[in-house]
């Protein structure tokens, strides 16, 4: 490897070394604050007590043992995350004082005092600062009160790593893996002549490589300091260097793993090169087939590869769009929160709870304080199959307006029936749908324009959802069948009530209206143990979506790297490997498309499969769905359309890859002519 090649591919693994452990920490980070090392994962409850009691024992559990820990719950207003911690750890009182310093700026922690959590269900995420046997212990008391642990973690055990360096950055890291690969042997390639020339000197492989590796360490340690000392300033500015020590620790790792794949490519490719006659390598002349072979399964391997992750990353980005009004939706509720119903072990308890809760709902009821949510998808056959159905009340219709087919609001005293225009005319089948004690009211009907999104306060749905829509946000109903319900009409009934109660489907806009109650009444209290915010849940959802999507932008940008890469390596070989012939060509008259026709129809391949792939993709996705809409079936998903963020991509993809490569091409074709077939 020439002295320049050898510069560059050391340098260049530094710079992806500082890149890919930032895009790395940042993950690490918005996981969890990375002072944690270990977590306890809580996925049920029993119940059995109140959560804000549950929470005061949890404190007391973990002061007496000497645990510091807390609950990370996201935030949905943009804020990030809140640690809710408790410890007698001296950083506990110093992060609540003077805050805790994130990494990224991706996530801001606000840190909270753990009495804080209340009311709040239990359920979620306890990191631990301290060793695993902390999170043991802790995960072990957990499950005497009731709670199911779900998972105890190491956060930097083997097991961890592999759940937190997957998908993405496992795709990431393979990349700059091939991107190592690929410079190292262009750069060996490209100093044929050099080691021609010094093997003619009497020098051998081992002194050659020998040489070459006191080079690389010198220069690596170099190169290492001075990349390093720009990161450092960055991270100065961006950060305050907060957790530099991770930062550093993993920049040095990936930096070494990628050194010895240059290395252990560069000897195996000067190794190679040595094949050839001294004569033949000081001609510059390289083992073709094999080199060829090599340098277009490089391209081959490449080029699917980033058309996958360029697939996912269009994906993630289109699903964080359509989020993007979700997100809107669940920030106005603000405070507004669903209750949770338990301490309940038998029969009789389950019938003492309904009896309970349900007069203090039907009161709550009657007094207007409630949001009623009440959804369920239609199981019968037909047209009404796969449709929603929901039960709402004044509340939910003043915070989410409905519109009649004439574009006007529904405003209506009487309890209604609000029916989507292409299901008008099976008005009449609806009334089968309703509980029986709603199949004798009065219903005045109405018809509600199309194309209506409506907000219904829970991501989850009930009923069954099809393998491809199971990760999507079901938030938004589409023309939904609405079944609306006067509070103060009593025509739903206590056990409705309780049911809807229990799926968060009736919902608090002043959760203070719950924590009143609870206090006021002690046998509420046994039964009500939590309130807790709407937008929690889809909190974490809408964070995992952004973090994949980064995550998904970084690897599609590693794969053009590696496909401009192994291109530019592919036009080295062809151009070293046919030089004579192709200034022979030239001297001809022969033209530049006919003279690198093989090497241009490759590349013509590769935009077909860059241009290609998600058309073909949509075409066999759509496809399916006319198999159901030829059944008569309500297809489970929505057709695949190809707009502009997609053919955007796709453009972007051909043009920094083949359009590169040509211009390589271009480039070295001249150099060919110009100096004649022994400079090529």
């Amino acid at each position: 490897m020439s002295a320049k090649s050898l510069r560059f591919v050391l340098i260049a693994n530094w710079i992806f070394a500082c890149f890919f452990s930032f895009t790395l920490v940042t993950h690490w980070d918005e996981l969890s604050p990375l002072p944690v090392e270990s977590a306890v994962t809580v996925t049920q409850w029993d119940r059995s007590k109140p959560a804000n009691e549950l929470h005061a024992q949890i404190e007391q559990f973990m002061m007496d043992r000497a645990i510091t820990a807390g609950r990370v719950s996201n935030n949905f207003d943009g804020n990030g995350r809140t640690l809710y911690v408790a410890g007698s750890d001296p950083i506990v009182q110093e992060w609540l004082h003077d805050g805790y310093r994130d990494f990224t700026r991706s996530v801001t922690t606000h840190v909270r005092p753990f009495a804080d959590l209340g009311a709040q269900e239990p359920v979620g995420s306890y990191v631990v600062f301290g060793d695993y046997a902390k999170a043991v212990e802790l995960g072990e008391f957990f499950s005497t009160q009731g709670m199911r642990v779900n998972e105890r973690a190491d956060r930097w055990s083997l097991a961890l790593i592999d759940r937190a360096v997957q998908d993405q950055q496992s795709s990431v890291l393979k990349m700059m893996v091939l991107v190592s690969v690929a410079v190292a042997a262009a750069g060996v390639l490209l100093g044929a002549r050099a080691y021609g020339v010094k093997r003619l000197q009497g020098f051998g492989y081992g002194g050659l490589l020998l040489s070459d590796l006191r080079r690389a360490t010198t220069y690596w340690l170099a190169a290492g300091a001075l990349v390093l000392e720009v990161a450092a300033g960055f991270l100065a500015i961006y950060n305050g260097l907060a957790s530099f020590g991770i930062y550093l620790l993993t920049t040095f790792v990936i930096s070494c793993v990628l050194a010895i794949v240059a290395i252990g490519t560069h000897a195996l490719a000067l190794a190679l090169l040595m094949q050839l006659r001294v004569l033949a390598a000081v001609k510059g002349e390289l083992p073709a087939r094999t080199a060829s072979a090599a340098a277009y399964l490089l391209q081959a391997v490449t080029v699917v590869a980033t058309v996958v992750l360029a697939e996912r990353a269009i994906e993630t980005g289109l699903d964080l769009k359509r989020r993007a009004d979700v997100s809107a939706a669940y920030t106005q509720l603000g405070s507004t929160s669903r209750i949770g119903v338990g301490n309940v072990k038998s029969a009789a308890g389950f019938t003492e709870a309904s009896s309970v809760v349900g007069a203090w709902l039907r009161a709550e009821e009657q007094a207007n304080h409630l949001v009623l949510a009440g959804r369920e998808i239609v199981q019968d056959a037909g047209a009404l199959r796969g449709r929603d159905l929901m039960y709402v009340n004044e509340n939910f219709l003043h915070a989410q307006p409905i519109r009649l087919a004439d574009g006007t609001r529904v405003t209506t005293d009487g309890p209604a029936l609000l029916i989507p225009a292409d299901l008008w005319d099976h008005r009449d089948e609806m009334v089968r749908l309703l509980p029986s004690n709603l199949t004798t009211v009065d219903f005045k009907r109405a018809e509600t324009a199309v194309g209506q999104e409506v907000f219904t306060y829970t991501s989850e749905i009930d009923g069954p959802v099809a393998p491809s829509q199971v990760d999507k946000d079901h938030s938004f109903a589409k023309d939904p069948i609405v079944v609306f319900l006067p509070s103060r009409s009593g025509l739903i009934t206590v056990d409705n009530l309780v049911a809807f109660a229990t799926q968060g489907r009736v919902l608090f806009p002043n959760p203070q209206t719950v924590a009143d109650a609870v206090a006021a009444d002690p046998e509420l209290r046994r039964f009500v143990v939590s309130a807790t915010p709407a937008a929690a849940e889809a909190a974490e959802e809408r964070t995992d979506a952004l973090r994949d999507f980064r995550l998904a932008l970084f690897g599609v940008g590693a794969g053009v790297l590696v496909l401009f890469v192994s291109g530019i390596g592919a036009v080295l070989i062809h151009t070293r490997r046919n030089a004579q012939l192709i200034f022979a060509r030239h001297v001809s008259g022969w033209r530049f498309i006919t003279t690198h026709r093989m090497l241009l129809a490759f590349e013509a391949v590769v935009l077909a499969v860059l241009v290609g792939w998600l058309p073909y993709q949509a075409a066999r996705v759509n496809s399916r769905l006319a198999e159901y809409t030829s059944r008569g079936s309500s297809p489970p998903f929505d057709p695949v359309t190809l707009g502009f963020p997609e053919w955007g991509a796709i453009g972007v993809l051909a043009v920094l890859t083949v359009g590169g490569v040509v211009a390589a091409l271009i480039r070295a074709h001249r150099r060919v002519v110009r100096a004649g077939a022994s400079e090529a």
